[in-house]
């Protein structure tokens, strides 16, 4: 029996093989002509005669029916390409597949220069905001907190070792025992009532109360000259402090502003302000303080050398402060006149 069965095509008259597996029914389309053909059912043989002992057919599977979207039965596979010819090589467009390092934002790079110097002056503007502000609690804690912004007791002590020190003999040893029995028997308040009577004549009480040891004439004289001086050192002192404070703040906010990228001026003004020892205007201070008895910055006690002390003094500190002050500025200085620093801050973006 043939695996093919035929159809003729009504309109052009084509005879058409098809497979015998194609489904009865399935539409078709001539090839000739296009027109849809309906796949006739096969014709069915006569039976075989039944023989003496026959045995049952066996019943074949139902086949699958196939999708109408095919065309016809057959099988599928991969179509195999021929190797490429020199000539396609040569022809074939050569595609790059290197990574692009070119650097699209300017900015990144520069910032990444810029990050640490930024940094290390923030850290530093900030420990000199906080011993700015310390400063100025000391400088006017007397005016406030104090009944005095001289402590009369310290400041006899040091009229009596000048006095002590141009004094021979037996005035010498008098004087020291003097010395001795006022800083013993004496309070800070009740020598003010001594220097000061006009201020205590209208509370007798106060005045008839106990004054301990009357202070001669040359002892009220100094105590008063001290205290002209003090007072306008003391402004000083507060007037330094803040503009410290403000030189500080105004380092912080502009290298805030040089991390962010936002001016290359105010990044230069950074760097520049840093490396000027503003900060050591209090060895100005220091200097007048000399003049100022007792000395309230005195570096190197007299009672002997003090190495916490020293090292935990407010100059020491401006002093030592400055050194790291000087690098940091230095070193941001250098970094922020490299080309690529400059053309990271020029750089504004792709505005299109």
């Amino acid at each position: 029996m043939s695996n093919a069965t035929s159809v003729k095509c009504e309109k052009c008259g084509a005879n058409l093989k098809l497979p015998a597996t194609i489904t009865p029914g399935k539409k078709i389309r001539c090839p000739k002509c296009s027109e849809i053909i309906t796949v006739p059912a096969p014709a069915q043989a006569a039976p075989p005669k039944p023989k003496d002992d026959p045995k049952p057919a066996k019943e074949e599977p139902s086949k699958k029916p196939m999708d109408d979207e095919d065309e016809g039965g057959g099988h599928y596979g991969l179509r195999e390409e021929s190797a490429p010819t020199a000539q396609d090589k040569k022809e074939k467009p050569k595609v790059d597949y290197a990574l692009d390092n070119s650097v699209k934002d300017l900015r990144g790079p520069a910032q990444a220069a810029v990050l640490g110097p930024s940094n290390k002056i923030i850290m530093r503007s900030i420990f000199c905001i906080a011993l700015a502000f310390a400063s100025f609690g000391i400088g006017v804690w007397p005016f406030l907190f104090q009944e005095d912004i001289l402590d009369y007791r310290d400041t006899l002590k040091a009229y009596f070792k000048e006095a002590i020190a141009n004094a021979k003999g037996d005035e010498a040893k008098k004087l020291a025992d003097r010395a001795k029995t006022i800083d013993n028997d004496n309070k800070n308040d009740i020598l003010r009532k001594n220097v000061y009577p006009e201020l205590y004549k209208e509370k007798k009480n106060d005045l008839s109360a106990e004054t301990g040891i009357n202070l001669e004439e040359p002892e009220r004289e100094f105590i008063k000259e001290i205290r002209k001086k003090h007072i306008p050192y003391r402004i000083a002192w507060i007037i330094c402090s803040l503009i410290i404070l403000g030189y500080n703040l105004f380092i912080a906010m502009a290298a805030v502003k040089m991390q962010a990228m936002e001016s290359y001026n105010w990044s230069i003004a950074c760097a520049v302000m840093s490396i000027i020892p503003i900060n050591c205007i209090g060895l100005i201070v220091k200097i007048w303080s000399a003049d100022v008895k007792p000395d309230p910055m005195q570096l190197f006690p007299e009672e002997g050398f003090d190495l916490l002390q020293l090292f935990t003094h407010p100059l020491f500190l401006l002093c030592l402060e400055y050194v790291g002050s000087l690098a940091m500025g230095a070193m941001a200085l250098t970094i922020l006149l490299k080309e690529e620093v400059k053309e990271g801050f020029a750089y504004k973006g792709d505005l299109d």
